[in-house]
């Protein structure tokens, strides 16, 4: 038995709370004579939240099977650090992989001590990030740094140069679809309305 997540969704909290609660359910759940043998996570996703990345990272490297990323469309900023999980990390020929600098969205007043403190928690952020890649490449940390600070957009060939991606595909990973448990984690789609029209004073 193989477990299966297709994480086609933004790296949020809900979307990595769904990735812990299936897994976390799927394998105390488990039949002792079928016992799950490896982790698959195919990955297209534009990123989101550093801190539900890395999150994602440290639950997934406590999980003791085989895990297996794939790269099926982009691995994007947050992105990576679930990507990183795999002890084999696949991509396929046109996936796009990018590093950049945390970013933090701020509103309201601010005075000049809690914008330092903002300023060091996205260094924090940052130097997280290149740890979690410096420990999946073994590439220099100030390469690494410099990379992602640069904002870099890899190729899977790019990616593989680097240590990151460790085998390219065309084939589907999976030869056949059965002894599967499958989870689907998509972006919710809202729906649209029309603007009802205001007055105003």
């Amino acid at each position: 038995m193989k477990l299966l997540i297709n994480f086609y969704a933004n790296v949020t909290e809900k979307s990595i709370n769904d990735l812990i609660v299936f897994l976390t359910q799927s394998l105390a759940n488990q039949n002792p004579q079928q016992p799950y043998d490896e982790l698959i996570i195919q990955i297209s996703s534009s990123g989101g939240s550093s801190d539900h990345g890395l999150l994602a990272f440290n639950f997934l490297k406590q999980i003791q099977i085989p895990k297996t990323t794939i790269g099926m469309g982009n691995v994007d900023s947050a992105a990576i650090m679930l990507f990183c999980a795999g002890e084999k990390r696949l991509a396929m020929p046109s996936c796009r992989f990018v590093l950049h600098q945390a970013l933090m969205s701020i509103n309201g007043q601010f005075n000049a001590k809690k914008l330092t403190e903002l300023g060091n928690m996205t260094k924090r952020i940052t130097d997280d990030y290149a740890s979690v890649i410096h420990k999946t490449t073994n590439k220099k940390k100030t390469t690494l740094t410099k990379k992602i600070n640069d904002g870099t957009v890899l190729s899977s060939d790019e990616a593989s140069s680097l240590g990151l991606v460790t085998g390219i595909i065309e084939k589907p990973y999976l030869s056949e679809m059965k002894d599967l448990n499958i989870l689907l984690i998509q972006n919710t789609i809202q729906p649209t309305s029309n603007p009802q029209p205001k007055a105003e004073v």
